[in-house]
């Protein structure tokens, strides 16, 4: 997610099995009280692919995310390294490999998006995006040192595939629709 705190977001979720290999992280960092705000919000495992902190007509989107994900097939994904950003959310995530499957649909969601006229935060742009899903958010600066070592422990790289796209809206997390890649007759609408 975006360091904002309200907005839109379009997320990119994995099977049930690497989700869960995320979710294993978010608990272990809970239960150590180290970190449990993307439980809290409401949030699920995912890799945000463009966000704007601008209120937006969600129906201009539909059709173009219905669009797009049929035009793709569920693709791998693999989760090979734990990293943060330098800022001052002290986030930590799993980066993807990045593979072309990934990049390529980045681009063409963000190509499309921008020629609808939605401004997306500049982190999002080709060339500046750093695709990561997120295990924590605001972990105290004392406890940094700790969360990577409990997030070592997980066996990586975990791997799965890339299934469905959602547009939420955040904070808390409402996903207000999503599609299945490569089959639009799994519309589902929250």
């Amino acid at each position: 997610m975006s360091s904002s705190s309200e907005g839109y977001a379009i997320e990119l979720y994995m099977d049930p099995a690497l989700e869960n290999q995320v979710l294993k992280a978010w608990n272990v960092l809970a239960r150590r009280q180290i970190s449990t705000e993307l439980i809290e919000i409401g949030s699920r495992p995912h890799i945000t692919l463009c966000s704007t902190p601008f209120l937006l007509e969600p129906s201009k989107l539909e059709s173009l995310l219905k669009s797009l994900t049929s035009k793709f097939d569920p693709f791998p994904l693999s989760f090979s390294s734990i990293s943060s950003f330098s800022n001052d959310n002290n986030v930590l995530f799993l980066s993807p490999t990045p593979s072309i499957s990934l990049l390529n649909f980045h681009s063409n969601l963000v190509d499309a998006v921008r020629k609808e006229g939605i401004e997306l935060s500049e982190e999002f742009l080709a060339g500046n995006w750093i695709p990561h899903c997120a295990v924590a958010n605001r972990v105290p600066k004392q406890r940094m040192a700790e969360a990577f070592s409990l997030l070592r422990e997980l066996k990586l790289p975990v791997a799965g595939y890339a299934v469905d796209v959602a547009l939420v809206q955040f904070s808390p997390v409402r996903e207000i629709f999503s599609f299945v890649l490569g089959n639009n007759s799994n519309f589902i609408e929250n």
